[in-house]
């Protein structure tokens, strides 16, 4: 309930001690408090007050009421700051940092959620390396981060993981590009573009390549994974990468994602980060949970 203002001025009049203090308090005339009091009574049908010459002392029915304006007091500022939080809910920019992969289909298909339902939250996003990605968070250069694999630094919380398998990705017309699956001895020999050792999936690539002994002829490296699409769509070169990175170009015929048979590669994962110490705002909280909820979504 919000507080009257006969309810307003009993409380003054109470915390104060007089009529004359609370007008002073409240900047008005003390007859415009006296006729909200009498008004309170008349309506209550009750005595608020004891008047004296030491000031004013509630009755037995005005310790009532009191309490019951403290109370709504209290309820009033909470519901005030109830109000204000979902205000700065709906408006705010939030600045993420991930790793390229996340911006071909995840991230453009989150913000188009984000903002049809929050039009006044903006995101600032950076395309960085996965160690970068932690860099800026860990420095509190931006309030999130999608890194890949897990957390490198033990000031940063993990808020969800999501499974991204890397794929053998071909063109429609490559030797492989009929295969259901792959095993990592299907590979040998492959002509490859590759993105270079700095990636994670690179590092997971080649640890998969030794432990099965298998050896891939690297054509190129690169650092951009929209480039390596480019080269893999335009030769017979074959890449590796996570679905979803590739999914524009998948639905749009240019490109053949195969599953490969490998424990390590196919437990390669996004992991959404944030900074231990960092007091989010009532924005980035929302897209905080947004962004679990995808990703827990995509993991069913």
């Amino acid at each position: 309930m919000i507080e009257s203002t006969a309810v307003r001025y009993f409380r003054m009049v109470t915390e104060c001690g007089s009529i004359k203090q609370a007008a002073a308090s409240l900047r008005i005339a003390p007859s415009a408090i006296s006729r909200q009091v009498q008004g309170l009574e008349e309506e209550l049908s009750v005595k608020l007050f004891e008047r004296g010459a030491r000031g004013m002392n509630l009755t037995d029915a005005g310790h009532v009421l009191y309490r019951y304006a403290v109370e709504n007091r209290t309820q009033l500022d909470g519901l005030r700051s109830r109000v204000e939080e979902f205000d700065s809910l709906r408006r705010g920019q939030v600045k993420i940092a991930t790793v390229e992969g996340m911006l071909a289909s995840f991230l453009p298909d989150f913000f188009v959620g984000l903002s049809r339902d929050y039009p006044g939250i903006s995101m600032s996003v950076t395309a960085v390396r996965s160690r970068d990605v932690a860099e800026m968070v860990g420095q509190n250069e931006v309030d999130l981060g999608l890194i890949f694999g897990r957390a490198p630094r033990r000031d940063l919380i993990e808020l969800a993981r999501m499974r991204q398998s890397v794929h053998l990705i071909v063109a429609p017309e490559h030797a492989l590009a009929g295969r259901t699956s792959c095993s990592m001895n299907d590979l040998a020999g492959l002509r490859v573009v590759v993105p270079d050792p700095s990636f994670g999936i690179r590092q997971e690539l080649d640890k998969a390549c030794a432990q099965a002994s298998v050896h891939l002829e690297v054509c190129n490296e690169t650092n951009s994974l929209a480039f390596a699409q480019t080269v893999v769509a335009r030769t017979e070169l074959a890449t590796f990468l996570p679905r979803d990175t590739a999914m524009p170009s998948i639905k749009a015929g240019t490109l053949v994602a195969i599953p490969l048979r490998d424990k390590r590669l196919e437990a390669t994962q996004v992991t959404l980060v944030q900074l231990a110490a960092r007091t989010a705002s009532p924005s980035t909280r929302l897209v905080a949970e947004r962004l679990i909820a995808k990703m827990k979504e995509a993991e069913d």
